[in-house]
Formats: structure tokens, C-alpha cells, sequence
């Protein structure tokens, strides 16, 4: 179809789950700017909607616009779920009720969804696209920078929901879970679905999309959160200002300080005012890339991080990469980038141009208008 004709509605992200600062609504945003940018018509969809437009294509950030979907697929029109976490962490219920629809889509945020989702949804049309950025938010401020590192990302007492998954699972569930989170601690490039593989061939076990769901859904936070904690301990002598939700303040040690940002402004910000972002990615974001990489790379902040392939592919060595399992050598690379300014803003500003030049959301909107060609 001549993109000259084409009519894309973006739910507005007012509905659904929004998560924090109602990331949903900043992604639509985004992306609606950037079907515009490459010529393409993109509307609001409640503007289609009260005008009586029919479009050719919708797209919602998780369940965003969701009362509208039936109604659309009724009509024929393809409507396309962008998942911005695992759709087996959250939304699954969801992809569920509306999978066996030809013109219902799925984008994944992790490539690593792609296998587990083929395999519990065998007639879904669905794919890897990554969310983008918006450079006219993110963007390089004049303002000092006076932070070493910043962290970003909330934080929760995952001894505590241990315990619970113990009071509430059966024995042999719960040990399972264990088995899987050790594995994924001293594995770091492992999807869950890459561990569940591991133990279907090792046990003989075998998921069905409610366990695996359950799994999903049980450890994923439990293993991201001791992921972040213990990279964090290994430079608690460093002076590192942490900005995110939960109870912080019982894992504060060392030159910790706990900054509260209230709104995205809030966040690019502190971005800007860092000379480091440290990053530790979300296990139910496996295989996918983080905004929070964009954002800082975007604003011309360098990213220290674990290996990662994802971001090893797209970036390069324009990242300062550590040991992912002991963080043995994450002290020594922030000195020496805190004590190397000239190497650290290189490859900040590297980082950034690859940003600009491939993850933009005008960028993702062209991956899709490829896909429809």
C-alpha cells in the first residue's frame, strides 16, 4: 500500500497499564511523531474515532486502547500490541483472548520472546521490533555535570518475596524457582525461556503457558533486583546517586544517595548531570534494549554495564562493559573512566550518534511501514 494512503491510529496511553511516569502515553507520543516524520499519516486514535475515521492499522503500548480492539478487528483492521516488558511477565491474559485473530499483531520487546511466544501462540503473527527515543525530549542540557554515577531502576526486598513464593508454593514448585534463579545469577545471558530449555532437557520438564507464565511472573523482579543489588555493592565506595521507586533506603550502603524524580524532566536531568549511567537490564527485558540506554546515550551520558549480546551488537565498544556473573572489574573500569574524561565523553558522543542515526522513533516507524510493504 502507498504509505501516501495509509491512516495509522496511536492509542493515546491513557488506559491499560501505564507503569511509571505512564511510560505507555511517552512511547505513543513518540512513535505518532515518528510515522509523521516519514510522511506517513498518524493520528490519535480517539481523534480517528470521533471523526470517523476508519484506520488501516492501530497500535497500542501494552493494553493501551485495548476496549477498542475488538471492535476494530471486527472491522477487518489489523491491530497491533507492542509489549514494552515480557508479554509473559504481564499482559498475557490479554495476547490471550485476541491471538487467534489473523489482523491482531504482537511486537516483542525482547528478542528472546520470540521462540516461547511461537511456541504457546503457533498462529500469532508477531516480531522483535525495540522501543525508540524521542530526541526533541532527551537531549544534552548545559548543565554541569556533578554526579559520578547514576543509577536508575526501582528496587523491592526480594528475600521477602522469596519467603512468600515459600509460604505459597508447593515444595517442588519452589524449588524450582530456586533452581531457575541461581541459574539465571550465574548465567546472565539466559532468557527464562533459555533456562526452562535447559531444565526440559536436563528433568524432562515440560511448561504449559500457565506454568511458564508463573514462572514468569514469580522470579523475574526477584532476579532482576538481586542482579542490580549486587552490582551496585561492588562500587558502594563510589559516589553513586540512585533515582527510582521502592524501598531504597534499606539497601543504601556506602556513598549511596537516594534521589526522587517525579516526572521524566525530572529524570533527563539527572541524566544530563551524570558523567556515568550505571545499567543492570531487566531479566523479563532479556534479549531486548532498555531506554534507559537510549536516554542516556541520547543525552550524551556514558553507559557502564554487564556484557550484554543486545547491546554488544548495537553499540559496540562505545559501552564500558564488566563482568556480568562477579562484577570483579566494575570498580577499576568506573575509576578509570571517572579519572578519563576525554575517553568517557568520546564515547558518550559516539553512543550518541548511534542513537540518532538508527534508534529515533521515526526509525521504528519505518521498520514498520517495511514490514506493511
Amino acid at each position: 500500500m502507498d504509505k501516501k494512503n495509509l491512516v495509522i491510529a496511536i492509542y493515546d496511553g491513557e488506559s491499560g497499564n501505564q507503569g511509571n511516569y505512564n511510560t505507555p502515553a511517552v512511547f505513543s507520543d513518540g512513535l505518532l511523531k515518528g510515522f509523521n516524520e516519514i510522511g506517513i499519516k498518524a493520528c490519535r486514535a480517539d481523534v480517528c474515532f470521533e471523526e470517523g475515521i476508519n484506520p488501516n492499522i492501530a497500535i497500542g503500548f501494552n493494553t493501551c486502547g485495548v476496549e477498542h480492539w475488538q471492535k476494530l478487528l471486527n472491522k477487518n483492521i489489523t491491530n497491533i500490541m507492542w509489549s514494552i516488558d515480557s508479554v509473559f511477565y504481564q499482559n498475557y491474559d490479554v495476547v490471550s483472548q485476541f491471538a487467534s485473530y489473523k489482523n491482531f499483531v504482537l511486537f516483542n520487546s525482547s528478542a528472546n520472546d520470540s521462540e516461547p511466544v511461537k511456541h504457546y501462540f503457533p498462529e500469532l503473527v508477531h516480531g522483535y521490533i525495540p522501543c525508540g527515543v524521542d530526541l526533541n525530549f532527551w537531549k544534552k542540557l548545559d548543565v554541569e555535570k556533578d554526579f559520578d554515577i547514576l543509577f536508575l531502576g526501582s528496587i523491592d526486598d526480594y528475600e521477602a518475596q522469596i519467603q512468600k513464593l515459600k509460604e505459597i508454593m508447593p515444595n517442588l514448585v519452589f524449588n524450582l524457582m530456586i533452581e531457575f534463579i541461581e541459574v539465571a545469577m550465574v548465567q546472565p545471558a539466559l532468557s527464562l525461556w533459555d533456562i526452562y530449555l535447559f531444565f526440559k532437557k536436563q528433568l524432562g520438564l515440560e511448561f504449559d503457558a500457565s506454568q511458564y507464565v508463573l514462572m514468569a511472573k514469580s522470579i523475574s523482579y526477584i532476579i532482576t533486583y538481586k542482579q542490580r543489588l549486587k552490582m551496585l555493592e561492588t562500587l558502594k565506595d563510589f559516589n553513586i546517586t540512585i533515582c527510582g521507586d521502592g524501598t531504597w533506603e534499606k539497601f543504601l550502603t556506602g556513598n549511596m544517595t537516594l534521589k526522587k524524580a517525579s516526572s521524566p524532566r525530572d529524570v533527563l536531568e539527572l541524566m544530563n548531570r551524570a558523567k556515568i549511567v550505571l545499567h543492570s537490564q531487566p531479566f523479563q527485558l532479556s534479549g531486548g534494549i532498555d531506554g534507559r540506554v537510549l536516554n542516556a546515550s541520547a543525552v550524551e551520558t556514558m553507559v557502564l554495564t554487564a556484557q550484554n549480546p543486545i547491546l554488544n551488537v548495537e553499540f559496540g565498544d562505545v559501552f564500558a562493559y564488566c563482568n556480568p556473573v562477579t562484577y570483579e572489574d566494575i570498580a577499576q573500569k568506573a575509576s578509570y573512566y571517572l579519572e578519563h574524561d576525554d575517553e568517557r565523553i568520546g564515547m558518550a558522543q559516539k553512543a550518541s550518534q548511534i542513537v540518532k542515526q538508527k534508534h529515533k522513533w521515526s526509525d521504528r516507524a519505518q521498520s514498520i511501514a517495511d514490514i506493511i510493504n
